[in-house]
């Protein structure tokens, strides 16, 4: 029977921290705000591509909102500065106990956010799988979820923050082009935590990612979900049950309650449905993202009506 105890415990703390990377490496430390409460979900997504070419993002929308707050900054930083304290214009990221504590903060025109992340669980780390991280799509990466303890401030208006946020720390090659299709999913609970990242490339079907219950992590072994589209073709509703090598299985009942189109490349849009979840029955909130080939989304979303509702 798998056993990830062992490989957790040895994963080496300094991928925690900024990596050199080959001519075409991109580093990326994505943090998700799921904030049903408000109304308001988004990302705090710093990078870093292998020249030292930086940027920024804060990107906030959501029902509360009358349209997508979108800030950013770019800027080429030194060799030496390292995750540790990580800060140009209005960003700040700071690891103080690698893949356990991170300051994060931003102080933008209309946006405002300092809090302290707190892992929930150990890193689950691609390379860990016994097939590895698809080279395409970096030389590592780790997923993790925590808490986000501290406030936003919008226009003027706090949110105080004390809910979980979705961290996706990652370096290497990342050629979005590849993926024909991909699903990256996360949720959690205050009891269990799930994330799978189904990519489509090459003709092939590569399935990564862990369940964490009852202090336990484990891989992925089998994805089974049904899937309701809006008119658009932006996911509403995902249902799935996730096995894992154990055998361990649970049921997730999503529903979005926010939704936005991320334009990162020219060959693949990313559709963003953030959610509150149901795992099991405890309620609980989480993110699927869709990658979509923009020629493919564009023929097939006038079907969506007729063929997959």
């Amino acid at each position: 029977m798998p056993d990830m105890t062992k490989q957790v415990a040895d994963y080496p703390v300094k991928n925690a921290f900024r990596h050199k990377m080959a001519e075409d490496g991109r580093e990326s430390a994505t943090h998700q705000f799921v904030l049903p409460q408000y109304g308001i979900a988004g990302f705090y997504y710093p990078t870093v591509r292998a020249n030292g070419h930086a940027k920024g993002r804060l990107h906030l929308f959501g029902p509360a909102l009358d349209a997508p707050i979108e800030e950013e900054v770019e800027q080429v930083v030194s060799d030496d500065m390292d995750f540790d304290d990580w800060r140009f214009g209005p960003l700040l990221m700071a690891v103080r106990e690698p893949f356990k504590t991170i300051d994060l903060g931003w102080a933008g025109d209309r946006v405002q956010f300092e809090g302290q992340w707190t892992a929930i669980h150990p890193p689950y780390a691609f390379s860990m799988h016994p097939k590895g991280n698809p080279p395409y799509y970096g030389d590592d990466r780790t997923e993790q979820h925590g808490v986000i303890r501290g406030n936003l401030r919008v226009d003027g208006k706090d949110y105080p923050l004390n809910d979980f946020m979705i961290r996706d720390h990652s370096w290497g090659p990342r050629v979005w082009g590849l993926n024909q299709h991909y699903k990256w999913f996360h949720a959690t609970t205050k009891k269990v935590s799930v994330h799978f990242f189904e990519m489509m490339s090459f003709g092939q079907v590569e399935t990564r990612g862990y369940l964490f219950k009852d202090g336990v992590m484990n891989h992925v072994a089998s994805i089974d979900y049904a899937i309701e589209y809006d008119e658009d073709m932006m996911q509403d509703r995902f249902q799935v049950t996730v096995t894992d090598m154990q055998g361990r299985s649970v049921f997730i009942d999503c529903k979005a309650f926010a939704k936005y189109s991320l334009d990162l490349d020219p060959i693949v849009l990313l559709n963003e449905a953030v959610v509150t979840a149901t795992i099991d029955g405890e309620a609980g909130t989480g993110w699927c993202e869709f990658c979509w080939n923009r020629d493919y989304l564009q023929f097939a979303r006038p079907y969506v009506r007729r063929f997959a509702w």
